[in-house]
């Protein structure tokens, strides 16, 4: 896993810098960059430690879907929310659509006794399925070594669930926060404070 410098060299470190820091933790999402390393109020937040970062980045995202929510589904926030959760690749993408933390984080999902071919187009056929009920939006989950039967079930619970666009948009950036920080706690060498 990726060393991360301290959170002051962080705060300190060029916009390019950070970006790359925070796709280490977070799937690159230039929303995400503009809700958070471009936004001076954010930055100047004074969180110090990495989680405390991440923890800020989940108030933010869910501030932004609260009034995004309040606002109308023709609100800007929607397409910022979906490029921010939709930066999430599928669950069983092939591995050239994958970036190396979510290809190690997606390794158990074949690893059940069906055959990995049906595992793959059942996935694909549960992805495609979320999609198409919650519009612009990627099925987001924090694997964390769960097996395929588990995730496929809670898969069918969510597109069957009566979760209306926002709920599925909080329920992902809740998931994505338990990501980053599994991925932080695996950064090896981190120095200074988490």
């Amino acid at each position: 896993m990726t060393r991360l410098p301290s959170i002051d060299e962080f705060k300190s470190s060029s916009l390019n810098e950070q970006i790359d820091i925070l796709d280490v933790l977070f799937e690159h999402s230039d929303s995400l960059v503009w809700f958070t390393l471009q936004n001076s109020r954010f930055m100047a937040s004074g969180w110090n430690s990495y989680v405390e970062l991440v923890n800020a980045i989940k108030d933010k995202l869910l501030k932004v879907c609260d009034d995004t929510e309040a606002e109308g589904i023709s609100s800007r926030g929607v397409d910022h929310l979906a490029n921010i959760v939709g930066a999430h690749p599928r669950l069983g993408d092939s591995k050239q659509k994958l970036s190396v933390h979510s290809m190690k984080e997606q390794a158990n999902l074949t690893g059940s006794t069906v055959d990995s071919l049906e595992i793959l187009t059942w996935l694909k056929t549960l992805n495609d399925k979320y999609e198409k009920k919650y519009e612009g939006l990627k099925f987001v989950v924090f694997v964390n070594g769960r097996s395929y039967d588990r995730i496929s079930k809670l898969m069918e619970q969510r597109i069957n669930s009566n979760n209306t666009w926002f709920e599925e948009c909080r329920i992902a950036i809740n998931e994505m926060t338990d990501i980053a920080i599994d991925r932080l706690n695996k950064c090896s060498e981190i120095k200074g404070k988490i």
